[in-house]
């Protein structure tokens, strides 16, 4: 089986909550180190054209360049927590009728020293400069802009099949135990390092997409798939000399999740990707990763019965027992098991779990799925058999 270790290469992403705690309570000190010039120069600037904030009263100015530079430090810091529309997940609101109260300065100095609930200092790491801390000030207490969505049409504009199936090796081609190997992830360099189990070698260094958050290996052990933050997902031919992307996929803006089928019968038929934004997920060729099924996961909260727009899809795995995955829907708290036995007539049915479902596995036997949702301190278990 193929072991993935994630490293994160330079920084920490993780920012539990903006407004957890009081981020005054340390004193004052000047950035430690600049590591601002070590990031990808990669966002959703490039990728979803944002309309720019006009000037309201009491609302700071921003340059277009200023919007645009802002709108990138938050895809790469920020949104992973608070989400795309600001709204809140992990980490708290950030809706401008909370932070115009709060006020840039109040603002500056959360971002640059953090709180002791988990949000970062990112002044004080050296992670951002002050004149990016005054733009994110700045840039939180504008309107959200609201970011286009991601449909089969911007899919299949992106998506690329550089080898061929029919051109691809019939039996492994290289000495590599495939069995043996990690999947590590570099973060910020947009790459992944497959590292020999037995011998700690290097063996090669993978171009993927940006920020991978999952290296998944296909079921029957040939193929591995990588999908992160900027929802690039990568197809891998591990019996190739050397291992090489055979194809690959934007499937939104922004990703956590990647899969195949596992079931007898259906092993590599499709693989499946579940994103951020926008919140939907994807059935694909599990040989190409032609775009075959979306569906979103907009819909109603398991608690209060309210209409979530931004519900993220997290983990995703394969049932082994039957022709399903299993989709985790982090803000409605649903869990679905979604048929893949005929696509055009797809059958998904919904267990009510609880808020955030975020990550979770299976149990020695491979049949009871276990995940936790962090915002109800539950486990939900789910008998996939």
């Amino acid at each position: 089986m193929l072991k993935k270790i994630t490293f994160i290469a330079l920084f920490a992403i993780v920012a539990v909550g903006l407004f957890a705690g009081n981020a005054l309570t340390q004193g004052k000190q000047k950035p430690k180190e600049d590591h601002t010039k070590d990031q990808l120069p990669f966002g959703p600037a490039e990728k979803m054209p944002l309309e720019h904030p006009g000037v309201k009263p009491g609302v700071p100015v921003m340059s277009t360049k200023e919007f645009d530079e802002a709108t990138e430090l938050y895809f790469q810091r920020c949104a992973g927590c608070h989400g795309v529309l600001r709204k809140g997940a992990t980490g708290k609101p950030l809706t401008p009728d909370i932070t115009r109260k709060l006020g840039k300065e109040y603002l500056k100095d959360f971002i640059t020293y953090g709180s002791p609930g988990g949000m970062p200092s990112w002044g004080t790491s050296g992670d951002l400069t002050e004149d990016q801390i005054d733009i994110m000030a700045r840039y939180v207490m504008q309107d959200p802009s609201q970011p286009p969505e991601y449909g089969l049409k911007e899919m299949k504009a992106s998506w690329k099949v550089h080898v061929p199936v029919d051109k691809r090796p019939t039996k492994k081609m290289n000495d590599w135990d495939i069995e043996n190997l990690f999947a590590v992830t570099l973060r910020d360099s947009g790459e992944i390092a497959l590292i020999d189990g037995k011998s700690y070698e290097i063996k090669i260094v993978i171009k993927t997409g940006y920020a991978v958050h999952i290296s998944r290996i296909s079921a029957s052990g040939r193929y591995l798939l990588t999908t992160g933050r900027d929802a690039k997902v990568n197809l891998i031919d591990l019996w190739m000399d050397p291992p090489t992307t055979v194809a690959e996929i934007d499937t939104g803006i922004e990703a956590r999740s990647v899969e195949t089928s596992k079931m007898k019968g259906w092993e590599d038929k499709y693989a499946i990707s579940g994103t951020y934004w926008p919140p939907q997920f994807v059935i694909m060729d599990g040989n190409t990763l032609e775009p075959l099924k979306i569906v979103s996961t907009r819909g109603m909260t398991v608690d209060t019965q309210e209409y979530h727009p931004e519900p993220r899809v997290a983990a995703i795995v394969a049932s082994h027992y039957k022709p399903e995955f299993v989709v985790n829907v982090k803000e409605t708290g649903k869990i679905l098991m979604v048929d893949y036995s005929d696509l055009k007539n797809l059958k998904i049915t919904s267990i009510e779990a609880a808020r955030f479902l975020h990550d979770g596995g299976f149990d020695s036997t491979g049949r009871y799925f276990l995940v936790a949702a962090n915002a109800s301190n539950k486990i939900a278990v789910v008998d996939t058999k």
